[in-house]
């Protein structure tokens, strides 16, 4: 069954599309040094785009010509199903569970090389679900017959469902909102992440404004005197990492 998500997901404007190319590339040269086939993508909190950002990345490396799943593993919170309208999809936690292979969850879409695992019935323990060889499996098998796998996990502020799938995973994109979320809170999830022994692959900073945007590339003053905010938390997690 084909899914007809351009119409649903619409078109990027010029800045955001651009953006996620510039994404696109940095994470290729990520893959010079050591193959990057499997990217798990989380925020600190609901609502910072994580679910946009694992959809338009995959979508951008698709129209680059590779061929792309997307995997829904919030099993807690199907986003795309409900952008889909359908709660009726096998997906991840029915492979997960024993009771459908891999070709039955994988869905392909009107977007050529863009393909997605819905997350299937909500499970009564999903970290558990999550933290079996099973897992494993699944990444391995995948693949075998895809360029890249984007998966889309729950907020790690959350849940500790992304920690368990980055520590399997290449490495790991933090999805942060400015002025959402606290300097220490960011922190908070870096260090959960490196307790995991995830790579940190870099961070998305989503919800900013097509002004700003063109200010960081005209004049690579993004962070300015009036963004102190972003500034601030941005300085405290490379000081971290520096540490």
């Amino acid at each position: 069954m084909t899914s007809q998500l351009s119409s649903i997901l619409g078109k990027l404007n010029n800045p955001a599309e651009e953006a996620y190319k510039v994404l696109r590339a940095n994470l290729s040269f990520y893959g010079l040094i050591k193959a990057i086939k499997t990217i798990a993508i989380t925020s600190y909190s609901p609502g910072e785009g994580k679910t946009t950002t694992s959809l338009n990345l995959s979508i951008s490396m698709a129209k680059s010509g590779m061929k792309v799943l997307y995997v829904d593993a919030d099993l807690r919170k199907p986003m795309l199903m409900k952008a889909l309208g359908k709660d009726d999809f096998e997906g991840l936690s029915n492979y997960l569970s024993g009771h459908a292979d891999l070709a039955e969850i994988i869905h392909s879409t009107d977007i050529n090389g863009f393909y997605y695992i819905p997350c299937g019935v909500k499970p009564f323990d999903p970290t558990a679900l999550l933290n079996n060889d099973k897992f494993d499996t699944f990444l391995k098998e995948a693949q075998e017959d895809f360029d890249m796998i984007i998966i889309d996990t729950p907020p790690l502020g959350s849940v500790i469902d992304c920690s368990i799938i980055a520590a399997k995973t290449d490495g790991v994109l933090l999805v942060i909102r400015p002025k959402k979320v606290k300097a220490k809170n960011a922190l908070m999830i870096k260090e959960q992440l490196d307790k995991s022994n995830a790579k940190i692959l870099g961070v998305v900073l989503n919800g900013v404004n097509q002004r700003e945007y063109k200010e960081y590339y005209n004049s690579y003053d993004y962070y300015g005197t009036k963004r102190k905010y972003a500034k601030g938390w941005l300085k405290s997690l490379a000081g971290n990492e520096r540490s």
